[in-house]
């Protein structure tokens, strides 16, 4: 099962390349061609390091895109886009890529990535109700707040996967 797991990981990945990586070569190539042709006179040491820096971003995202389609692969299919995040990132980094192109004050968006991180990072801990809301787990939440034993979702989960199991039987007899 582990190896199938693998196996269905290293497809998505592999898709998702396909997919992602001339996307992210032709944005970064035409970004440095452009950078070049159009403000040859104004390159400078810093132009050139953001410029760097910002490919090199988008490089990070890229591959956090492709780990992200690789963890979600045995996972059933949900409502969030997978890239996740690194998508997130990724759509800056080219605002900010293409935005200096025109203004320089474009590169004042990074600071949303420490930012955005900062936010993630409480959110985590504390939930975005306050206290240690993040740490608990939603159901302790609805139990000590309803009065209820919550018994009746683990029941319902213990029953379908009872006729998951009855159906694989009967596949397999």
């Amino acid at each position: 099962m582990a190896n199938a797991a693998a196996k269905k990981a290293a497809a998505a990945k592999k898709s998702a390349a396909s997919t992602y990586f001339p996307i992210v070569a032709i944005l970064n190539l035409l970004y440095l061609l452009l950078r070049v042709i159009y403000q040859r006179d104004y390159l400078t040491k810093f132009h050139g390091a953001m410029a760097l820096f910002l490919v090199g971003l988008s490089i990070f995202s890229y591959k956090g895109v492709l780990e992200d389609h690789a963890n979600s692969a045995g996972v059933a299919k949900d409502k969030a886009l997978p890239g996740g995040a690194s998508l997130d990132l990724l759509g800056l980094t080219v605002l900010v890529q293409y935005g200096s192109l025109a203004s320089n004050h474009f590169y004042y968006l990074l600071v949303l990535i420490p930012l955005y991180g900062g936010y993630k990072l409480y959110t985590t801990f504390f939930g975005k109700g306050g206290g240690l809301a993040g740490t608990m787990p939603k159901n302790d939440v609805v139990e000590s707040t309803s009065g209820g034993d919550g018994n009746a979702d683990s029941d319902l989960v213990n029953s379908k996967k009872q006729k998951r199991a009855e159906r694989r039987r009967q596949k397999w007899s």
